[in-house]
């Protein structure tokens, strides 16, 4: 399968920066993420011999949950745009028969099988898409009538302080701060949940459902400031932020970001926010 068209700067980002950054990190996002995996899998359901798609699976980590449910009569595919993330999964996966990877675009790279998918699932890995009608609808096409999407995607950043915070501090010593335009690809393209209900109608999935949900974040994986530091300054904001400024004003600017993570510290030393997400789940016709 291939990775062209509309969504190639993703491809590219995750890739050469995001996927490299993910694979090193993937401990402390796994760690993070935790009860939101937990979460969305349990409204997903999978039962044993279902078979299963996991829509930006990443290193695999939500691809591995979903086997052990589906147990040894059932499989998973786990599908991303990153060969760098792919390679990774792989590697974590070898002991895992019914388990496959492609590099692929969900939004325009076939991806019905022999038998098409009982259920699509999704962590975090549906907002980056430049046109997400049309991603769904070809997701859709994998799947069999009455099989079930659910994904968990991020409600807005002012909603989100663990990275809202830090994403202010950085933007404060920038010449010329870039926000992210409304409902354009990335973390929080689908913080409305009206546009996800538009966006999931016109791709003609029905019974949806949109639900708020909220959980304790510890950044860098519980393991101090230093280790939430280095997790926030690998964001996107912050490559932006390392674009436009000198080395001395990005140190400052560092430091800046250190003391604001420090402020929620607790007594063990673990950076702590609430994250607040939505689970979405639709029916395929």
């Amino acid at each position: 399968m291939s990775s062209n068209g509309d969504n190639a700067q993703q491809a590219d980002y995750w890739t050469s920066v995001g996927g490299p950054h993910w694979v090193t990190e993937q401990r402390q996002f796994d760690h993070m993420l935790a009860a939101f995996s937990a979460e969305s899998q349990r409204v997903l359901a999978a039962q044993p011999g279902e078979h299963v798609l996991d829509v930006g699976c990443g290193t695999a980590t939500t691809t591995l949950a979903i086997a052990h449910s589906v147990g040894e009569t059932g499989s998973v595919v786990g599908c991303d745009i990153s060969p760098t993330m792919i390679d990774a999964a792989r590697v974590r996966s070898a002991e895992f028969r019914q388990v496959s990877f492609a590099i692929a675009d969900a939004q325009t790279d076939d991806l019905l099988q022999a038998d098409p998918f009982d259920a699509v699932y999704s962590r975090f890995g549906v907002m980056f898409f430049a046109d997400p009608v049309a991603a769904f609808v070809n997701i859709a096409a994998g799947v069999r009538p009455g099989g079930r999407l659910v994904f968990v995607c991020w409600q807005p950043e002012a909603a989100n302080a663990w990275i809202s915070m830090p994403a202010a501090v950085m933007r404060s010593f920038t010449p010329n701060p870039v926000l992210p335009p409304p409902n354009m690809p990335g973390p929080f393209a689908f913080g409305d949940p009206d546009r996800i209900r538009e966006v999931l109608t016109e791709a003609r999935w029905e019974q949806i459902l949109i639900v708020p949900y909220t959980a304790d974040i510890e950044l860098g994986g519980g393991l101090g400031v230093d280790a939430a530091l280095q997790q926030s300054m690998g964001s996107r904001a912050a490559q932006g932020l390392r674009e436009q400024v000198d080395d001395e004003t990005y140190v400052t600017a560092t430091e800046a970001v250190r003391a604001a993570l420090a402020e929620h510290a607790d007594d063990e030393g673990a950076v702590r926010f609430t994250g607040a997400v939505w689970i979405v789940s639709a029916i395929r016709p």
